[in-house]
């Protein structure tokens, strides 16, 4: 068994905090100041956000959009696209998961995979 405290988590102010991992699974917390957010991409296998808090959008590739709030949960199915981005005055967190090892790929909306093309610029 493994346990994270959000609050101890939150208080860091990280970005990014990779929480659990295996080989098929993984968690995350994302802490987005307010303006910043995701590029539009995909992953490969389905994914869900809880909004632990603040405000935020989700949108999508043909410019559909939905505001998210605090105790919300958003899901994700496998290859669809998606931009994350804090709309509010206070940090947008989320709770993430991912049926797949951290490391995964980050298919941006041109195709290429973010993490090759950071590799090799």
């Amino acid at each position: 068994m493994n346990f994270a405290n959000l609050d101890e988590m939150m208080a860091k102010k990280e970005r990014k905090i990779d929480l659990f991992g295996t080989d098929n699974f993984r968690c995350w917390m994302l802490n987005f100041a307010p303006g910043d957010g995701t590029d539009m991409h995909y992953h490969a296998n389905p994914e869900s956000f809880f909004v632990v808090s603040g405000n935020g959008v989700v949108k999508g590739l043909k410019g559909e959009e939905r505001a998210i709030k605090k105790n919300e949960i958003v899901f994700l199915t496998a290859k669809d696209y998606y931009q994350l981005t804090n709309t509010g005055t206070e940090p947008l967190v989320l709770l993430g998961n991912r049926s797949e090892a951290f490391g995964g790929p980050h298919i941006l909306a041109d195709g290429r995979d973010r993490k090759k093309a950071e590799a090799n610029p």
